[in-house]
């Protein structure tokens, strides 16, 4: 009996520690695929504002596809951070995962102002892009509220 509790408490622990491993392996990837997403969503905002809307819609796609990545290993790391049942990783990654589904949210208001730019319906296009600014400043502070819980929580945040 005690060898079965032995090894249940080693099991457990390395499907903990394999869990907390994921997660910052997937930081890195969602990291990366946010900047990139960034990029190129302000590339897109830069060039509807030159009315450069062919190139502005196909950064807009670009960007899409880089927030849909990054929310895929945001998931995935949430995932983990639930089995591992880390109340601090899960309430960043929930975050994360927020602030991932804002800039979604604002991209998609953003390819569709271009459409509408692109039909020279500047009204309705105006309008979606200020929704894309409102989306984009919810993010702000999803991503604000994430920093804070690597701020309040150094030893875990390296």
């Amino acid at each position: 009996m005690i060898v079965a509790v032995v090894m249940l408490a080693v099991f457990l622990s390395g499907c903990i520690q394999s869990d907390i491993t994921n997660i910052n392996e997937m930081a890195i990837s969602v990291n990366n695929h946010i900047k990139k997403g960034d990029e190129y969503y302000n590339q897109s905002a830069t060039d509807v504002n030159k009315m450069l809307l062919q190139q502005a819609l196909s950064e807009c796609n670009n960007a899409s596809n880089e927030y849909s990545q990054a929310q895929t290993s945001a998931q995935s790391a949430y995932n983990s951070a639930k089995n591992a049942n880390d109340g601090v990783y899960m309430e960043y990654l929930q975050n994360v995962l927020n602030e991932i589904q804002a800039k979604l949210n604002a991209t998609s208001e953003l390819k569709t102002a271009i459409n509408l730019l692109q039909t020279n319906e500047t009204s309705s296009g105006n309008m979606h892009l200020q929704e894309a600014n409102d989306y984009m400043d919810k993010a702000l502070q999803y991503k604000k509220n994430r920093e804070d819980i690597v701020r309040l929580n150094p030893a875990k945040f390296k």
